[in-house]
Order: structure tokens, then C-alpha cells, then sequence
């Protein structure tokens, strides 16, 4: 039973259309009420719940939060080892049984609005459409997200200096020990070997790479770039916060989804976090993009409705960058 040895808190309101699932740890208690705050400001909040996974000893600190507010929730404790897989697994097991169709995934370093919230539970039935697997914001520095939201949020000026700073940009494996195993050398003829940036041409290129691990794209390597966007959000906060999705893009044809934030069915991610054959690692990012490829499906996002992601985690002082982005964004 996926109940067994967990802790769980319970308090949902009623029945509801979206399950969103939080993957977090003590780690990170300084983004949590900026992101529930936001969170509260929904006009839907009678159609979703959230379901916060933990796997430190720190639910009281989420309950005390959360009591205070008028919201659906259930905090989960998971088991430290091997905790994150545990934790997807519950979530998507909670929703089947609770019968929330849809589930959102989302990591304990994202913010998004409740306009851009609210745009995406209005818009789910997308996902019916067995075309479409996830829905998902446009996030500051995913993939491919990061090339809609350089054209979105950014102005035309800005949005060529990040360009700039891709180019100069080594395609190297962030994970060491892997280089020669998942190598991304090819990608340096859209970089440092190239007098422009053209994403149409990288994603191709990415396409064509001869393994897996295909999440990759200069914001994630480049310091400078994605403190550049992120210093240009903080430049521009209320640019942010009141920005209203317009349309959904629908025909996104990059070759891979790496978003720490999407919405999926229910029963679509349950078979293919269930896949054994899909997965080469602990992390369900694999056999979400080897499924969407075998059954020809793409990944859709909210135009104009934008989320934030502040940091990879190979970068150093992480914990520091992203604590000083928070007080200044939400100061």
C-alpha cells in the first residue's frame, strides 16, 4: 500500500478537477509561503488541491501555513531514501482514488500566478486531446520555455543580449562522470562555433543527439544567461505578476520537455510512471519524453502566462542565489 509508513495531514474541502503536487524538502522553507501566496489568490481554488510531498520531518511547518488559509490540502512525509519516485507515485495514486482527472506536477523552486494558474485548470480539457500530453506555463528557464519566454517577457533588445550570451556558451555535461556517455560537444556548432543563435536549428540538433538525455540548452549551462534573465524579472516584477495568459500554444515541435512544472492526466502519467521499460534513471523526466516521441504527442503552454524558475542545481551557492532572489522579488 503507498500509505504504508507515511504521514499524511488531510484537509480537502470537496471534491475538485486538479491534484497539484508539490515535491519539497526542509531545504527550501524560504520559497513556500511566497509560492502559496500566490497560490491563494486563485479564483479557482474550489477545483484544485494541493497535495505537499515532503521527506523531512517538517509537515508542522507546512500545516501551520496552510491552516491559515482557505485551501485544500494534504502533506505528505515519504521515507528519505529513494524519495522522489515515492513521491510522484502517491500523488498520482491519491488522484486516481480521489478522482482528480488531472495532476500537476510541480518542484519547490517554481512561482507562477493564480492568473496563470486559473488560465491552465480553465484549459485542461486540452489534454483530452490525445495530441497533447502535458500544459505547462512558460517558465523563465526550461526547455524549451526559455525561448518562448525570451520573446514573451523580455523586450527585443534584451532578448538579443541573451542571445548573445548563448554563444558563448561550451556545451559541456553538467554531470560528472558522464561526459563521455552523454556527450553534448556536437552542440557548440549553435554556440561558441556560430555568429547567431537560431533555436530552430539547435533543437534540431538535439534531436539528432545519440542518447536520452536530451534536456539541455544554454540557459542551463551559462551563469551569466540565466542571471540575466533573472535579473531582468526582478527589474520588472509587476510585469510579472500582473501578466495575463493570452492563448495556448499548441504546436510546440521542440524534441524535449524539461519543466519542472506541467499538468498531465491522471491516468496518462499513473501508466507511465508505472512504465519500467521507459525509465533508464530514478526520475520519471525520461519516460515522460520517450512517451510523448512513441505516441507522437507534444507538450502545450500558456502564451503570455509565465512561471519562474530561479536556478539549476549544479550551479554554486544555489540555496544563496535563490534566498536573495526571493527578497528582492517578493519584498
Amino acid at each position: 500500500m503507498l500509505s504504508e509508513g507515511l504521514n499524511i495531514y488531510i484537509h480537502i474541502l470537496n471534491i475538485m478537477k486538479l491534484l497539484i503536487f508539490y515535491l519539497t524538502s526542509e531545504s527550501r522553507h524560504y520559497t513556500f509561503p511566497h509560492f502559496i501566496n500566490l497560490l491563494n489568490q486563485s479564483k479557482r481554488k474550489d477545483q484544485w488541491t494541493l497535495c505537499i510531498l515532503t521527506h523531512s520531518n517538517d509537515s508542522f511547518f507546512y500545516q501551520q501555513i496552510i491552516e491559515t488559509l482557505n485551501m485544500s490540502s494534504v502533506i505528505v512525509t515519504v521515507p528519505t531514501e529513494n524519495n522522489y519516485m515515492t513521491k510522484v507515485k502517491f500523488a498520482c495514486q491519491y488522484a486516481e482514488d480521489k478522482g482528480f482527472p488531472y495532476v500537476m506536477k510541480c518542484d519547490n523552486d517554481i512561482f507562477f500566478t493564480s492568473n496563470t494558474l486559473d488560465y491552465m485548470i480553465d484549459n485542461l480539457s486540452i489534454l483530452d486531446n490525445d495530441k497533447h500530453l502535458t500544459l505547462g506555463p512558460v517558465l523563465s528557464s526550461g526547455i524549451p520555455t526559455v525561448e518562448y519566454f525570451s520573446k514573451q517577457f523580455l523586450n527585443k533588445e534584451e532578448s538579443n543580449i541573451l542571445e548573445n550570451l548563448y554563444l558563448q556558451t561550451n556545451m559541456y555535461n553538467p554531470c560528472p562522470g558522464d561526459n563521455e556517455k552523454y556527450s553534448y560537444d556536437s552542440l557548440n556548432k549553435h554556440t561558441i562555433q556560430a555568429t547567431e543563435w537560431n533555436s530552430s536549428e539547435f533543437f534540431k540538433s538535439v534531436w539528432n543527439l545519440n542518447h536520452l538525455y536530451k534536456g539541455i540548452h544554454p540557459i542551463r549551462l551559462n551563469h551569466n544567461a540565466i542571471d540575466y534573465v533573472n535579473q531582468y524579472i526582478l527589474n520588472n516584477k509587476s510585469k510579472f505578476f500582473n501578466s495575463t495568459p493570452t492563448k495556448l500554444i499548441t504546436d510546440d515541435t521542440s524534441p524535449y520537455l524539461c519543466d519542472t512544472i506541467f499538468c498531465i492526466r491522471t491516468e496518462k502519467y499513473k501508466k507511465i510512471i508505472y512504465s519500467d521499460e521507459l525509465f533508464i534513471d530514478g526520475y520519471d523526466e525520461i519516460p515522460l519524453n520517450r512517451y510523448a516521441v512513441a505516441n507522437g504527442m507534444n507538450h502545450v503552454f500558456t502564451e503570455n502566462g509565465f512561471g519562474i524558475h530561479i536556478l539549476y542545481n549544479w550551479f554554486s551557492n544555489i540555496y544563496q542565489y535563490e534566498h536573495q532572489f526571493c527578497n528582492i522579488m517578493f519584498s
